[in-house]
């Protein structure tokens, strides 16, 4: 056997001599704060267990090499490049495969480790809780400790440090409560100790760079080193017992009573980390509701200090504004008895027949053309200033005897006509516009109802919605349809102030969901003891996945800044204060909700709670 070994040796060796020499010596990338592994000594020599195994290897084998210091951060770019050709603990991943030749025998079997301070005790994992956790930066025992950490829901903080030494000197410290490095670093440290939390095995490979031109030096090396390993007599074992104080860990016979405790304890330690799991999750969603629900009372809080301010607003308002239109409407009609009254001294009136509609002015050919045939047929053919006068007068089909009277009228008196026209034109449309102002004052008036002092009043369900419906009139009026369909019901006692707001978010969330066109059907029914009032719109429906969430505080499906999310669900607590319940039926033609409100609540019954 030893002859054979020997013969093998010297094979490698004539292999080498044989072939041809490289350029440059094969550079050894060394990490200089790894110990008992690699590390420079107090002269700054370099040395450790791998340093001594490959060097001793590659003298063996009459390799020339020189070390390349430096940390791994630095050192990996430079072995991609192929500037650095040996490293001797690499972790093998499908990427680092596409840049390195790994051996095929691992050069050190471990796992990742917590470690603390020599007075610190570290009993359980769960201690680790809000503590400053130090990790060497870009290091994979820190990384994964990151991840053990989020799959316990564990939150702490994780501080880099340069090196494994900065790293030791801040746990001994105190300026982080633990550490993290592999075992093997762990284990040959002073200052600070292990602890029995272990998590991230790993196996770690000699690697030659691809770019490197020492592949038959490579193959050389760790042939020579299975050799070693496989030779229990070798001195592999020797210089491992010296450097590390144990044998490899892939020669150790396991005992079976010790084998079945650690599948007992590794056992007991997932069911802990389940359990542990599980109890987080519940309690992350128990906080997450709570805090939900607290959002959602605060919202509703001040929500009802608005709407307090919009009644007190309102009450000012319709008080200031109600008198100036009345005044308005009042001047409206005694301008308009002016103008029928006045005529231009000397001269008599022309009182032109009432004015035809809008639309069959609209059409100017068509109306100048029945004009014109209705001043022939009076026998004043020929004569078109008389049925451009009339239509100026919006008159657009003149009996015989109004044209008669114009016919005879002097110019005063048809530029007076024409001016009264104007003039009464204007004042339609002034008292329509006045109209619509008292109609949206009086809307608000019963949207912010401010009549029941906090308490809860009879009110009418059709009123408080026919002012919602008011209100969104200037969004409605050209594009959707509005159709009511009430039934005779009786009042409700009520907070108006607060029932309204739900009318409000119904009706605007079927005027968005239809968008430039449609049509809203509200409908209110008495059924069995309940007031039923729906809103009905004729958009896309709502899909599965959103009605299943629809009343979730702050979810919204509407872009940023145009929603808050809490339209339905402060709707439904509202209908809910009021003994009611609300409900949503729809299809891809449209969605319809229902308020249901019971007519047996009265005054100090359910509706009055809130």
């Amino acid at each position: 056997m030893g002859k054979l070994k020997l013969a093998s040796l010297a094979l490698m060796v004539a292999l080498y001599l044989a072939a041809p020499a490289a350029a440059r010596p094969l550079v050894y990338g060394l990490v200089p704060n790894a110990p008992p592994t690699t590390y420079l000594d107090a002269a700054g020599k370099p040395t450790g267990f791998f340093v001594e195994l490959y060097s001793r290897i590659m003298n063996e084998l009459g390799i020339e090499y020189e070390f390349r210091v430096g940390d791994f951060s630095e050192l990996y770019p430079l072995m991609v490049a192929g500037e650095v050709d040996f490293f001797t603990t690499l972790v093998r991943t499908p990427e680092r495969e596409e840049a390195f030749h790994f051996s095929d025998d691992t050069a050190s079997a471990g796992w990742s480790q917590l470690f603390v301070a020599n007075e610190t005790e570290l009993r359980s994992v769960l201690e680790l809780q809000h503590r400053r956790i130090g990790v060497v930066s870009g290091d994979r025992n820190g990384a994964s400790f990151g991840v053990y950490a989020e799959s316990l829901a564990i939150p702490c903080e994780l501080v880099e440090y340069q090196d494994f030494d900065a790293l030791v000197e801040a746990v001994a410290g105190g300026e982080v409560f633990a550490g993290v490095q592999s075992n093997w670093f762990v284990a040959v440290q002073t200052r600070v100790k292990g602890t029995t939390i272990v998590f991230a095995p790993f196996r770690s490979y000699p690697v030659l760079s691809r770019k490197s031109p020492f592949t038959a030096e490579f193959e050389a090396i760790t042939r020579r080193y299975a050799e070693l390993v496989a030779d229990s007599g070798s001195w592999y074992y020797e210089l491992q017992a010296e450097w590390l104080g144990h044998e490899r860990t892939e020669t150790v016979v396991v005992p079976v009573w010790l084998a079945g405790g650690f599948a007992v304890l590794a056992l007991a330690t997932l069911v802990s980390v389940l359990v542990i799991r599980a109890l987080t999750r519940k309690l992350r969603l128990a906080n997450r509701d709570l805090e939900a629900k607290v959002l959602e009372r605060s919202a509703m809080l001040v929500e009802a200090d608005r709407m307090a301010a919009l009644g007190d607003l309102v009450a000012g308002l319709a008080h200031e504004l109600n008198s100036p239109l009345q005044a308005a409407l009042s001047g409206i009609d005694a301008m308009e008895g002016l103008l029928r009254a006045a005529g231009p001294a000397g001269s008599e009136t022309l009182d032109p027949p009432p004015r035809a509609p809008d639309a069959a002015l609209a059409d100017s050919r068509a109306a100048r053309r029945a004009a014109l045939e209705a001043v022939e047929r009076a026998g004043y053919g020929g004569r078109d200033g008389l049925a451009d006068f009339c239509l100026a007068l919006g008159v657009v089909d003149p009996d015989p005897d109004f044209l008669a009277s114009v016919a005879a009228a002097s110019p005063a008196a048809r530029v007076f006509a024409l001016e009264r026209a104007r003039a009464s034109i204007a004042l339609d449309a002034s008292r329509e516009a006045v109209a619509r102002m008292g109609a949206v004052i009086g809307a608000l008036r019963i949207y912010a109802h401010r009549d029941s002092k906090g308490g809860a009043v009879s009110g009418s369900v059709a009123a408080q919605i026919d002012a919602v419906l008011s209100l969104l009139t200037p969004r409605t009026r050209d594009a959707i349809e509005v159709l009511r369909d009430y039934a005779e019901v009786p009042d409700f006692p009520c907070r108006p102030e607060r029932l309204g707001r739900v009318w409000m978010n119904l009706a605007m969330n079927a005027v968005d969901a239809m968008g430039s066109s449609g049509r809203l059907t509200v409908r209110i029914r008495a059924e069995a003891g309940w007031i039923a009032a729906s809103f009905s719109d004729t958009g896309p429906g709502i899909p599965e996945a959103v009605a299943r969430r629809m009343y979730e505080p702050f979810f919204t499906t509407k872009p940023p800044g145009k929603g808050t999310g809490l339209g339905l669900s402060v709707s439904r607590e509202i209908v809910r204060d009021h003994g009611g319940d609300i409900s949503y039926s729809g299809s891809p033609s449209g969605s319809t909700f229902t308020v249901r409100l019971p007519l047996d609540a009265g005054p100090g019954g359910s509706a009055c709670h809130g």
